[in-house]
């Protein structure tokens, strides 16, 4: 009689344990995003010269390395769920190319995505970031501080053999000029235990439309130089995608 009582008690604390659970841990999906980079409709080289720009000039890219930050989902109900993280990609690093976001989001249909290229200013603070990315990334102080949002260099055909480009973008004189994109996901709907997606930069949008970028009109570096970080910004709208792949559940 006693072991039949114990029993009981166990089937109870269980099945009222599997109800707690269940009604504070709302169905929710973890996000993982992966970075992918292409030159118009072809993977990224590096390092080679295959590549020309609306003005005919022929570039290569060395350098790809730059910050997501704010990467929020807006559900059919209006809601929104932020991520904090920040996140920072280098091409040649292959552990920064996919993250996986800190929060996840709750089931449910979603409208768009949208997330910042590079740092909006409140989160754009000297030191914050760790001791590495400040001496990697960080912008100039007499410049405004911070750090860059990109650093995108490479080699092209100018006056000499080779020409270098610095094509680095970064806030300047209190000015933001960080790209908040909000790209619609045709009524996503999220309800398995992850969801995985692709965000995807075209290298050669940073150089067209609406402004075709001329690398010997703007010279090597362009960090001090408010009107070429404004074209960067206003080139930056159409580079970047968002793709699904096939393995989500």
């Amino acid at each position: 009689m006693i072991r039949q009582s114990h029993f009981l008690v166990i089937i109870i604390f269980v099945f009222f344990s599997t109800c707690t659970k269940n009604s504070v841990d709302p169905e929710e999906a973890k996000v993982t995003i992966s970075f992918d980079h292409i030159n118009n409709s072809s993977p990224l080289v590096l390092d080679q010269a295959v590549y020309t720009n609306a003005v005919g000039q022929e570039y290569s890219i060395k350098t790809v390395k730059y910050f997501i930050s704010r990467v929020t989902f807006h559900k059919t109900d209006g809601s929104t769920y932020e991520s904090p993280d920040i996140h920072f990609i280098d091409i040649r690093d292959a552990n920064t190319l996919h993250l996986e976001l800190t929060n996840k989001i709750p089931y449910g249909n979603y409208t768009s995505i949208s997330f910042v290229y590079g740092l909006v200013a409140e989160d754009n603070i000297t030191g914050s970031l760790g001791i590495s990315l400040d001496r990697l990334m960080e912008w100039p102080v007499p410049m405004g501080g911070g750090y860059h949002y990109m650093k995108l260099e490479g080699n092209y055909t100018g006056s000499n053999e080779s020409d270098f480009f610095n094509f680095h973008a970064g806030p300047l004189a209190e000015k933001d000029y960080s790209i908040t994109l909000d790209v619609p996901v045709n009524d996503l709907l999220v309800a398995g235990e992850s969801l995985k997606f692709n965000i995807e930069m075209n290298i050669a949008n940073w150089f067209q439309n609406p402004t075709n970028w001329d690398f010997k009109y703007w010279g090597s570096g362009i960090m001090g130089n408010p009107d070429a970080q404004a074209t960067v910004q206003k080139n930056g709208v159409d580079v970047f995608s968002i793709t699904f792949p096939l393995e989500n559940n």
